[in-house]
């Protein structure tokens, strides 16, 4: 690049693919948050060393090496960007100072900041993570062609399970007779599908991953993915290994019905009157759940599909390129299809419906199975699926609660309504008050912490205590039978199991700022108006309030507002997200 590229730039002014930062003390944090965004949009250019207002302010000499270097590792930093971006910056003499000119390329990736995913939206840094539709475009547009339609073209019909193909039409027909498919042969009903391509790019063609998992034999699949399984186990009177287990290889078509025979043999049925119609409860959300499980799957995966069923839940996790991560909100979802030519073909099966419905399905059917019962799903790399089959909520201890944090008996009623809804591990079912605090307390703080915004924190006392309890390897060395804990949750934990009284009102085991913070969330299980709020926790100063705590649960996607377009509507309510609930629950 020329100076007179870098002058037209600086009177070009900020824009989509341009950002000024100063840089008179070190390069500022962000300068990555615009990397990142620059990466994940259209690329673009930063000037290290202009202002806002297009002055060239400069880098200080002495410091311009250092910057470089920063620049450079930083970027490639795992724990700070990921994926990395390699990045080249160059140092520019201008008649007012120097110049740091750092280039960014346009990725096929969605890179990350510390768990933020950033776009660029005219000139500012957009912070998607939280908007799971953004998130999801994102993906698709980086993404392009599925991994289920990647070619084989040494892939023949020998390498399938040819009866597979009439079971596949019988299932289609009971579903519906006039499906074109029925009348194909089985090379026509494989391209008609889709399970064929020609990649016009590459010139390669032949069949595709999903039409080798859909009809190909044990010895095919696992010679494309040996390491590709599904295990689900039972794990009812034999906790520590399995009543019973079942380890499916195969064909898709094979596995989905197996899978739900083994489902069907340990867990009871209940039919329900829908309509004039009885409906197999137990059918209607394993199924769902089965057909998510591999019409979602991310196959080229090593990791195996784990189904669980234990006396409490139901569990299974499948491995998965996430669309964002973080539990899925009905009341923002925007499904993504990640298999859709499997999808499409277990439609004609009468296996699936429209993206998304198994989701929904399984939260209508549920609580008419297990009374009140709500699923959870987690977004990650396994996407999560948790099925209870005990139903416990935080409306037990509501009484507690309010003791514990002083809360006025007039929020009673309010929290204990909105706490009805959110639910507790479905081991804690009998748990005792302090059983809670010694679960909830490790898991509000290790997740609190993570953030820097919500500044959680334990009461001095603790923390100074707590820095004693992570053990050294030497520690761990020299007696290893001592009962120490492991890491920073366990630490926690540790430290409560000592304390006498934990239950009491009077235990202040948190910061200040913490006990606001869990009031606050408290009274947002239901939706409630910020002077409301202000109220019952005596809080004179709105301003100082909003900036402390609200902004911040936020910012981070712990509270919603009830009206999000119009920020100042005098209705305006503040409501408890699903990422709020699970942090609340300590399920996060």
């Amino acid at each position: 690049m020329e100076l007179e590229q870098i002058n037209r730039l600086i009177r070009q002014g900020e824009g989509l693919q341009v950002e000024f930062k100063e840089a008179r003390n070190g390069v500022p944090s962000s300068f990555y948050e615009t990397v990142v965004s620059f990466a994940n949009t259209d690329g673009g250019i930063i000037l290290l060393g202009v202002n806002d207002d297009r002055l060239v302010t400069g880098v200080d000499e002495v410091n311009v090496q250092s910057f470089q270097n920063d620049i450079i590792t930083t970027a490639n930093t795992p724990d700070k960007v990921n994926p990395p971006i390699l990045l080249d910056p160059e140092i520019f003499s201008h008649p007012n100072g120097k110049i740091i000119v750092v280039e960014i390329l346009q990725s096929k990736s969605v890179h990350r900041l510390q768990h933020a995913i950033l776009i660029r939206k005219n000139e500012s840094d957009i912070d998607i993570t939280n908007n799971q539709g953004q998130v999801s475009d994102l993906y698709l547009r980086k993404r392009g062609i599925k991994t289920e339609d990647t070619i084989f073209p040494f892939l023949a019909l020998e390498d399938f399970v040819l009866s597979l193909f009439d079971k596949a039409r019988n299932l289609i027909s009971s579903h519906q007779s006039n499906h074109p498919w029925l009348t194909l042969s089985n090379e026509e009903m494989l391209r008609s599908a889709n399970l064929w391509r020609h990649d016009h790019q590459t010139n390669k063609e032949g069949y595709t991953l999903a039409a080798a998992l859909l009809f190909g034999k044990e010895t095919t699949i696992q010679s494309i993915n040996s390491a590709y399984k599904i295990d689900a186990v039972v794990r009812i009177q034999n906790v520590d290994r399995w009543d019973d287990r079942l380890i499916l290889r195969k064909n898709l078509i094979d596995s989905y019905i197996e899978l739900n025979q083994f489902i069907n043999r340990h867990l009871p049925d209940k039919f329900h009157l829908e309509g004039v119609q009885s409906v197999d409860l137990r059918d209607k959300i394993f199924r769902e759940v089965v057909g998510n499980i591999i019409v979602h799957r991310e196959y080229t995966s090593r990791i195996a599909t784990e189904f669980i069923i234990t006396d409490k839940n139901v569990t299974a996790k499948n491995p998965n390129i996430p669309a964002f991560h973080g539990p899925i909100d009905l009341k923002s979802f925007n499904p993504v299809a990640k298999n859709p030519n499997i999808r499409k073909f277990f439609m004609a099966l009468g296996w699936s419906e429209e993206i998304g419905s198994g989701i929904r399905n399984t939260t209508k059917y549920l609580p008419l199975y297990v009374p009140n019962a709500k699923p959870t799903f987690m977004e990650d790399e396994e996407f999560t699926t948790i099925i209870p089959l005990v139903w416990v909520t935080m409306q037990k201890y509501v009484s507690q609660l309010i003791e514990w944090l002083e809360l006025p008996q007039t929020s009673l009623s309010h929290i204990e309504e909105g706490l009805k809804d959110i639910s507790l591990p479905s081991e804690l079912d009998i748990s005792s008050w302090e059983d809670i605090l010694i679960y909830l307390i490790p898991s509000w703080t290790h997740t609190g912490k993570k953030s820097n915004l919500l500044r959680w924190s334990l009461n001095q006392s603790l923390e100074k205590e707590l820095k004693k309890k992570i053990p050294t390897s030497r520690e761990k060395d020299i007696n290893p039978e001592q009962e120490l804990p492991v890491d920073f949750k366990d630490s926690v934990l540790f430290l409560l199991k000592k304390i006498p009284s934990l239950g009491e009102k009077d235990t202040n085991l948190l910061s200040k700022r913490a006990q606001v913070l869990l009031k606050v969330l408290l009274l947002t299980t239901k939706p409630i108006k910020l002077q409301k709020m202000l109220e019952w926790l005596e809080y004179s100063y709105r301003a100082k309030f909003n900036e402390l705590y609200i902004y911040p649960l936020i910012q981070i996607g712990f509270l919603d507002r009830t009206i999000p377009d119009k920020l100042n509507d005098p209705e305006q309510k503040y409501i408890l997200s699903e990422k709020g609930r699970l942090f609340l629950s300590g399920q996060l």
